[in-house]
């Protein structure tokens, strides 16, 4: 996974390089714990063009996931058609979906996802035996009383569409997990802290856990 570090790092640089010709471009890290479970997170997006936007990230377990998006406004709604590829040393994954949300009023915004997963577990045989589709959804809602300061909301459910949780530490064909976020919004810097609880991923490509997690991260906004 060497490799795809430095291939990421020469990626966020380039991003960061060419600001002047991106509306946006966004770094940023985060640190997760679950149960005595440390993972970090290096994560970089760039707005190409108006409707288009890629991105990439990398974490401690050797995951690497790179992704991209085409989003637009449909009368009162912003919506994003979106796919992503992610990798570890025993699974690939492969994501699609669409994201769409709209403002209430001025400091409450209504946002959801839909998308299917396809997850390929690699083995010395080719079987597709641990192999896995998910439906995966999240509802959510967002508060910000004032400009520096957002606060949100959102429930998350996945349904196994193939394949079994045998492997898993819960067997169960139905999952529901909670995100409660609270950022902070500087000019420049975006520093936030995310609390789930459930049954959920910590990451894509670990298993299924009931341990709640607290994530604290930051994000550098170029515009």
């Amino acid at each position: 996974m060497t490799r795809f570090f430095y291939t990421l790092v020469v990626w966020l640089s380039l991003a960061a390089s060419h600001i002047a010709i991106a509306n946006e471009a966004q770094l940023g890290a985060q640190v997760s714990k679950t149960g005595n479970n440390w993972i970090g997170t290096v994560t970089g997006s760039l707005q190409a063009t108006e409707q288009i936007n890629v991105s990439a990230e990398i974490d401690s377990t050797g995951y690497l996931e790179i992704g991209t998006g085409y989003g637009l406004m449909l009368g009162q709604f912003y919506t994003e058609a979106f796919a992503s590829y992610g990798r570890a040393d025993s699974i690939d994954i492969y994501d699609a979906g669409v994201f769409s949300g709209t403002a209430l009023t001025e400091t409450v915004m209504l946002y959801a996802s839909t998308s299917h997963e396809w997850r390929k577990t690699k083995t010395m045989l080719d079987l597709d035996w641990f192999d896995q589709r998910e439906w995966k959804t999240t509802l959510g809602v967002s508060y910000s009383p004032v400009s520096w300061l957002n606060t949100s909301y959102s429930f998350n459910h996945d349904r196994l569409l193939s394949g079994d949780r045998f492997s898993q530490d819960i067997i169960n064909d139905n999952i529901n997990s909670h995100d409660v976020t609270i950022t902070f919004k500087p000019k420049w810097v975006e520093p936030y802290i995310k609390y789930t609880y459930g049954e959920y991923r910590v990451r894509p490509g670990e298993q299924v856990t009931s341990d709640s997690t607290i994530e604290a991260g930051i994000n550098f906004r170029f515009k």
